[in-house]
């Protein structure tokens, strides 16, 4: 079985935890940072578009409507809605929705559904990410045309998961991130099936390169020469066990490790970021953290976040990142905050 089935597995390791800590519920650590928008059910990737404005990724709150799944954890109830969206904030602060009425699963502790959505060449890719029955979505890429509000493709990484199974191990598709070659290639990773895919229009999709030890890929950045960067959240989500991998040409070059639990990483021409979605202390899990990694180690950018998730470089100049995307206490919600130079 694997250790990360979704985003799920992880929050109710955390949760357990932090539940066992109520002063850190009712006393949460101030933001290191300016608030840009927030009251926000479990914010997911953010990004900016081509005239900066910032797009945020809502998984919503599921909704009213219950249903039972019965999975390799047992059996479990979500709460069904349409509670998902997809939020444009201009930089003069008025936001508006983009897309609304997105499906939301809210399972016991995590809610899954619309991940991130992504501006590329006038379009608007969102990645669907959802556990729970009867989630036709399931793990799925969109391109939305935002001129007429329909859709032009959707991608399958869950069909093409099933009939492959990359990893060889339990059959599992949770699409986290996707960034495009030069050339036009989309490449795709799969936290779930432990993948990383590519997409053509004439040739569909094929296997890059897959991860069987199960250390789950959750991020990727592109640089300009063509090297990947991928950020992991690790394998059984344990302290340290983080990590992002260079790789060049098609092989391996560098490992940076240490980390743990990594949602997202961004390039920013030299310089190399992630988010840790919690970190450990002597007193146990507690608030994430921004920070900039390279060979010479591991440097706080921002600490006191509490599960930040998606992270990206504004037209501004600086950092913005996404927090509160696992509700941990009742009524807890997220929002983004643009982080102090």
């Amino acid at each position: 079985m694997k250790a990360f089935l979704r985003i799920q597995t992880m929050a109710l390791l955390l949760c357990a935890v932090l539940l066992a800590a109520p002063t850190l519920a009712q006393d949460m650590p101030p933001l290191p940072g300016e608030l840009v928008i927030g009251d926000l059910a479990a914010p997911r990737g953010i990004a900016f578009d081509a005239d900066g404005n910032l797009i945020v990724t809502v998984a919503g709150s599921g909704g009213e409507q219950e249903l039972m799944a019965i999975g390799p954890e047992g059996e479990q109830t979500f709460r069904v809605g349409l509670s998902g969206q997809v939020i444009s904030v201009s930089p003069d602060g008025v936001s508006q929705p983009l897309l609304n009425a997105l499906p939301s699963y809210a399972g016991a502790t995590e809610t899954t559904g619309a991940y991130r959505a992504i501006p590329h060449e006038g379009a608007l890719w969102v990645l669907n990410s959802m556990s729970g029955p009867f989630s036709p979505f399931g793990s799925t890429i969109i391109e939305m045309d935002l001129t007429t509000g329909f859709p032009r493709r959707i991608i399958n990484p869950s069909q093409f998961e099933a009939l492959n199974n990359p990893d060889g191990n339990e059959i599992e598709s949770n699409v986290a991130d996707i960034a495009w070659l030069a050339d036009g290639t989309l490449v795709i990773v799969d936290a779930g099936a432990n993948a990383l895919l590519r997409w053509t229009e004439a040739e569909g999709l094929s296997v890059i390169t897959a991860w069987p030890e199960n250390p789950v890929p959750t991020s990727i950045e592109i640089a300009e020469n063509g090297d990947f960067y991928i950020g992991f959240l690790g394998a059984g989500i344990a302290p340290g066990a983080g990590k992002i991998e260079h790789w060049s040409n098609g092989e391996l070059v560098e490992t940076f490790g240490g980390l743990t639990a990594v949602t997202d990483i961004l390039l920013d021409g030299e310089i190399l970021y992630a988010v840790q979605l919690f970190l450990f202390t002597e007193q146990g899990p507690g608030p994430g953290s921004v920070v900039m990694v390279n060979a010479d180690g591991i440097t706080p950018v921002a600490e006191g976040l509490v599960t930040p998730f998606g992270l990206a470089k504004g037209p501004d100049g600086a950092l913005y990142v996404s927090f509160g995307t696992i509700a941990f206490a009742p009524g807890m919600t997220g929002g983004v905050v643009r982080l102090a130079s």
